[in-house]
């Protein structure tokens, strides 16, 4: 079980946040149109290099009554999702590709072009088994990059 860093701070780097869908979702995901998503759980890859860095971007995030900016806002605005983890790493460079592409090699992806209109990639959402599962995948992900990632649970929960 990974050891609980707390919060990000300020400055800027790369994260992965895994959520949980409570319930089936059907809707509008922005300019992606109507999705759909199962009950279970998932992993979103963003980065946060401008003002505020991390804390600011995973803060809006953890925001229910936000305007809707980004595919991520359509998901974690709903009330059946919860975001159960944040595995961060700070750092200067622009490594959300990196991050997918390791997570692609091994998980499912979630809805073709969620998250990645300004990347090649396919996707940035990703569908995974269990919390364990989701938190371990994201920390292979990002030591892969080189990267030294923390997690934070926000609920405080354990990963059992």
């Amino acid at each position: 079980m990974a050891e609980d860093h707390g919060a990000p701070g300020s400055l800027p780097g790369v994260y992965i946040l895994v959520l949980r869908l409570h319930g089936f979702f059907r809707g509008t995901v922005g300019r992606l149109g109507l999705a759909e998503f199962e009950p279970g759980f998932y992993m979103y890859v963003g980065s946060a290099l401008g003002p505020g860095g991390l804390a600011a971007r995973v803060s809006r995030h953890l925001r229910r009554g936000k305007r809707l900016r980004w595919h991520i806002d359509y998901l974690t605005s709903d009330p059946r999702v919860s975001v159960e983890a944040v595995v961060y790493a700070y750092t200067g460079r622009r490594l959300e590709s990196t991050l997918s592409s390791g997570l692609a090699a091994v998980l499912e992806p979630a809805l073709e072009g969620f998250g990645s209109s300004d990347t090649r990639d396919s996707t940035h959402l990703f569908r995974c088994h269990s919390l364990a599962a989701c938190v371990e995948a994201a920390l292979r992900a990002m030591r892969g990059a080189g990267l030294e990632p923390r997690v934070w649970l926000p609920g405080g929960r354990g990963m059992a």
